[in-house]
């Protein structure tokens, strides 16, 4: 598929449904079986040093066919047609923070421009479908794919979810098997490993994880055992709101630690483009129209839920439950009509 320079070396991958041939190492992604001959996307080095004065001008643009966006100190980037990923690293550039966005805003414009919407989130296998938890940075969405991994369930993605939604069906297609956790979290997630739900013990010490680059305080926590990698039906979406400890958290008359509400699909049509990974690009790249129309599609297949929980205290377990609980009501639902 692609013309790439014998004397190069090149490791083949598997990502969000995709076949990658990489110059770069990345150690986050699984490998592609040896019968994997074909590639669905390059990531090649090149000097695109040429562009650096028009990107300093006007950043994270589309330039000749290509998305470029410049990062200082660690490199210029171009994504084209979805099937390529070039990168020019600056001297000095931490590797770490190269991959980083790579894995991150490269891979989510190339998903674009292959016509699957990336969502801001984590996601997890319940009963065969996967369900994504979004939400506004340090709601927890990471902390509570980790409690369900920790309770037995699978992972399918953090961070970036991949959807591809068509006039039938939404369909969610892995990412990689890591997690981006926070000391905190890594440390509460500990103490949850003798809740009723904790069947296994997956969460390695801390001291043992590597530190991300250009994230405070997180970790890389790897998930191959507890990960899913093929493609399945989108299930619902959950919104998690961080409430206020102030106000009283009541269902059915009793304070609770988490509450939901149920979204109608303008709700959650809303809550589909707010969260949508790298958001500001879209218009940049020309796709607004293609990325509301994904959205209404997949806001008219999927249940939606917002759910609210006391910031004040450590909620997982019980969002696990919770959640756990409104799922199989819907299912319950779906099966007397």
């Amino acid at each position: 598929m692609h013309d790439r320079s014998a004397n190069v070396s090149w490791t083949k991958y598997t990502a969000f449904g995709l076949r990658i041939a990489s110059e770069l190492n990345l150690p986050e992604l699984l490998l592609a079986a040896p019968e994997e001959a074909v590639e669905d996307v390059v990531i090649r080095q090149v000097d695109l040093t040429a562009w650096s004065g028009q990107l300093e001008q006007a950043n994270f643009v589309m330039l000749d066919e290509r998305f470029m966006f410049q990062i200082p100190g660690t490199a210029i980037y171009a994504v084209r047609e979805g099937k390529e990923i070039e990168v020019s690293i600056f001297s000095g550039a931490d590797p770490d923070t190269v991959r980083l966005f790579v894995l991150g805003t490269c891979m989510g414009a190339l998903l674009m421009q292959r016509r699957i919407l990336p969502i801001h989130g984590s996601a997890v296998v319940i009963g065969g479908r996967a369900y994504a938890f979004v939400g506004e940075s340090g709601t927890g969405k990471s902390t509570l794919a980790a409690a369900f991994r920790q309770a037995g369930y699978q992972m399918v993605s953090d961070d970036v979810i991949a959807v591809k939604a068509t006039t039938s069906s939404a369909i969610v297609y892995p990412a990689y098997p890591q997690q981006k956790l926070g000391l905190d979290s890594l440390l509460q997630l500990e103490a949850l490993r003798e809740n009723k739900h904790a069947r296994n013990s997956v969460m390695p010490q801390y001291t043992d994880l590597r530190m991300l680059a250009g994230e405070l305080n997180k970790y890389a926590v790897p998930a191959v055992d507890e990960f899913f990698n093929d493609p399945l039906p989108l299930g619902g979406v959950f919104e998690l709101v961080a409430d206020s400890p102030i106000r009283a958290l009541m269902r059915e008359g009793e304070l609770v630690a988490v509450t939901e509400q149920p979204l109608n699909v303008l709700e959650c049509l809303h809550t589909l483009l707010q969260h949508t990974y790298r958001r500001v690009i879209i218009p940049r790249m020309g796709l607004s129209e293609w990325s509301f129309d994904t959205a209404a599609r997949m806001a008219r297949k999927v249940e939606g839920w917002r759910l609210l929980r006391d910031s004040s205290i450590f909620s997982a377990s019980e969002v696990v439950q919770r959640v756990l609980e409104l799922i199989r009501k819907e299912e319950k639902s779906y099966g007397s009509h």
